[in-house]
């Protein structure tokens, strides 16, 4: 079986809600790659990336070092920690390679590397053929059948791989704060360790082993997720979204954002 890298991250914890209107043709882009021929990818943005090997390998250039696939696996990734891809013609790769902007898909799965039944590559390859369909409809129809189609095909790649240890998957601690998270969004790291009954350095060391991010650091990018789907996906005032994620007001939300994203929340909405 192929090595997996798996760290618990929030981004896949969060369910995030669908999309009314998009720009489909510049969010996904699917390259069906014969044997060998070159493929001009963009620079990869935030996102997700799902490669699909039927033929010799896919090779490239992660921020933790090379990432490698053969035929009959698949990788699943962040699409922004992709940094280089090896030249097609090197490798005689043959597949299908899928990228997908955050604007589109927002919950981006962790690294996945696995091996592929048939059976499975027969369910992705029919989800992406349905997605091609899909494209040429009206963009108010075709966003969210998208949308459902590209999210039924990942969560199952994903499921597979553990369809013997779901239970398993992804330890209780997470189980147990994502809720409180939800429910009480930007609070201090010191108030969820006293909700789960431990201390902050407990708090801080268990999110440390799992994701290797500080408790603060974690709950930080939670609660991004949360600011990004409402600004993304809906008209509330931005004073609105900071009561609802527990700032005291607008400008300590915008601050706040701005520390994380490098913009100004009306400037991301845009």
């Amino acid at each position: 079986m192929g090595s997996k890298i798996m760290n618990i991250l929030p981004i896949d914890l969060y369910h995030t809600i669908t999309v009314n209107e998009l720009v489909v043709d510049k969010a996904l882009k699917i390259y069906h790659v014969a044997v060998g021929q070159n493929e001009d990818f963009p620079v990869f943005k935030s996102g997700t990336l799902l490669v699909l090997c039927t033929s010799g390998a896919f090779v490239c250039k992660m921020n933790n070092g090379e990432c490698r696939i053969g035929a009959g696996q698949i990788l699943l990734s962040a699409s922004e920690t992709v940094l280089d891809v090896k030249p097609f013609t090197d490798t005689a790769f043959g597949g299908v390679v899928v990228y997908v902007l955050e604007e589109l898909f927002l919950n981006r799965q962790r690294l996945i590397i696995r091996d592929i039944s048939d059976l499975e590559k027969e369910y992705a390859l029919t989800c992406l053929h349905l997605i091609e369909i899909q494209l040429e409809w009206p963009r108010e129809v075709r966003s969210k059948v998208v949308e459902s189609l590209l999210r039924a095909m990942i969560v199952s790649l994903q499921f597979s791989m553990h369809r013997e240890e779901t239970n398993n998957d992804i330890p209780q601690f997470f189980r147990d704060i994502v809720p409180l998270i939800s429910r009480f969004h930007h609070a201090p790291a010191y108030f969820y360790a006293e909700k789960m009954g431990m201390t902050s350095t407990e708090l801080n060391n268990k999110c440390h082993y799992y994701s290797q991010l500080s408790a603060v650091e974690w709950i930080g990018e939670y609660v991004l997720l949360e600011a990004k789907d409402l600004l993304r996906k809906t008209r509330l005032r931005l004073g609105q979204i900071a009561a609802m994620l527990g700032f005291s007001n607008q400008d300590t939300f915008a601050r706040w954002f701005r520390r994380l994203t490098g913009e100004l929340p009306a400037e991301w909405r845009a």
